[in-house]
């Protein structure tokens, strides 16, 4: 894998150490690598993520209508299938959250990053962190935002309860 170009002792009290000595080639395409991986993590790991989430989420619902399907194959009473039926309908209406609750429940998420931000800034020090300070602005603002359109925009359209 690697051109070795000489084997070197270690000077102290180590003979059992040998230090293997690379060529600047070698060392070129190993800093290549760090942009490659980078790349790979920042959208490699999130994308495996969400397929794990599908795909668990998928093999739930196949699970849950094979539960169905063998309790109409062996004649259960009616009420039993219907509580099943029932029980992947209310599952599905969990889900279902209205939208000014949405918005609160993104706005307090947000406006605790935002927060988070702010705090962490004082707490690292330093005059080099302004990063920091512009985020969590950002934040607090897009939570603002949030807050607002929960209480004034999503009441008021019309169509909307």
């Amino acid at each position: 894998m690697y051109n070795v170009r000489e084997k070197k002792k270690c000077n102290r009290n180590c003979p059992d150490i040998v230090f293997l000595s690379v060529t600047r080639t070698e060392r070129i395409e190993m800093d290549s690598l760090i942009p490659i991986v980078a790349i790979l993590s920042t959208f490699g790991v999130p994308a495996i993520v969400v397929i794990v989430i599908v795909l668990i989420s998928h093999r739930n619902k196949i699970a849950r209508y094979n539960v169905i399907e063998r309790a109409m194959e062996s004649n259960v009473s009616p009420e039993v299938m219907e509580q099943l039926i029932n029980s992947i309908s209310e599952e599905d209406s969990r889900k279902n959250t209205p939208p000014k609750q949405k918005h609160l429940m993104h706005g307090t998420l947000l406006i605790a990053l935002g927060i988070s931000f702010f705090v962490m800034r004082f707490i690292i020090g330093g005059t080099d962190l302004n990063g920091l300070l512009a985020a969590g602005a950002v934040l607090t603002m897009l939570a603002l935002a949030k807050f607002i359109i929960a209480f004034f925009i999503v009441g008021k359209t019309p169509g909307q309860p």
